[in-house]
């Protein structure tokens, strides 16, 4: 292979093999299991319709209602039906904010870190994903925008980062090291969370849902059959647990969950929560667990 195939795989941050630390023996509390419901609240800035039915091929109007009052859900309904279920639950979740949701919707935003979930960014635009950046500094300043966005609805700048996708650049992981976050959500290829050290700079990789699953995955097979098949997931974790240490983690966006997502996520965290060894957690208290352990 040439040396662009091996310099973007970005091995000299990212372990090849991520080994379990022998100070690794359970997460607080002695818990076996950390679980992360990642709260997926998004904008685009040129909605896209949901499914197959785009607009019509000779439409003279290009503004498309239908994928924006989808969008737009979210915001009006399905975000405060999730904060319910996740109150009644006494659950903490992070929510991956688009920098143009926390600009759009400061109120349902700062809703969200009232009810003391964790605001973690998502770029700025859901409609532009970071391999479209022409250069370094355009993403760095995108990712300053939603930034200052979030620190203008809540009172705070975001610790966490995640790219819509997720697919970061081979720029990414050095810009939001040099912009002081602490974890990143892009890279799910490990069971357990690692540190990675970009030129002095420590963050932890918490990963997304892989080999989880999304609101998008369970959508598909049908209320009965999506909730089965992520208590079977999580069971699977859960199993594994005994043997060592696990992370677990569900992910829904607030545009999807009307009252049958709803009662998904409702169910699990009912299941889960009532189970011994587990964990609920935001990816910011998972971060800085480890970066605290692992010295």
């Amino acid at each position: 292979m040439g040396e662009y195939e091996l310099d973007w795989y970005q091995w000299q941050y990212r372990p090849k093999k991520v080994e379990r630390p022998a100070w690794f023996d359970a997460w607080p509390g002695g818990a076996r299991i950390a679980v992360t419901i990642k709260v997926m609240t998004e904008w685009e800035s040129v909605p896209r319709p949901a499914g197959r039915r785009g607009m019509p091929s000779d439409a003279a109007h290009k503004e498309d209602y239908r994928a924006l009052c989808s969008r737009e859900y979210g915001f009006k309904a399905g975000l405060e039906r999730i904060l319910e279920i996740l109150e009644r639950n006494q659950v903490k979740a992070t929510a991956m904010v688009s920098g143009l949701s926390a600009a759009l919707w400061p109120e349902q935003v700062r809703a969200l870190k009232e009810h003391g979930h964790e605001i973690a960014t998502h770029q700025w635009d859901q409609a532009k994903h970071p391999p479209s950046f022409q250069t370094r500094e355009e993403e760095r300043e995108s990712l300053r925008k939603s930034i200052d966005a979030i620190e203008k609805a809540i009172g705070e700048r975001p610790y966490g980062y995640m790219s819509p996708g997720p697919r970061p650049t081979v720029n990414t992981l050095e810009i939001i090291a040099e912009e002081g976050f602490l974890w990143t959500g892009d890279y799910h290829d490990a069971d357990i969370p690692y540190t990675i050290n970009v030129k002095g700079h420590r963050l932890v990789s918490v990963g997304y849902v892989r080999p989880s699953y999304t609101d998008n995955d369970l959508a598909e097979l049908g209320l009965e059959s999506g909730f089965r098949q992520l208590k079977e997931e999580f069971d699977a974790h859960y199993e594994e647990a005994k043997k060592h240490p696990m992370k677990f983690s569900y992910a829904l966006h607030i545009h999807n969950t009307g009252p049958g997502m709803g009662k998904i996520l409702d169910k699990f965290l009912n299941y889960a929560g009532n189970l011994k060894g587990v964990w609920f957690c935001r990816s910011i208290d998972m971060a800085k667990f480890w970066l605290e352990k692992d010295k």
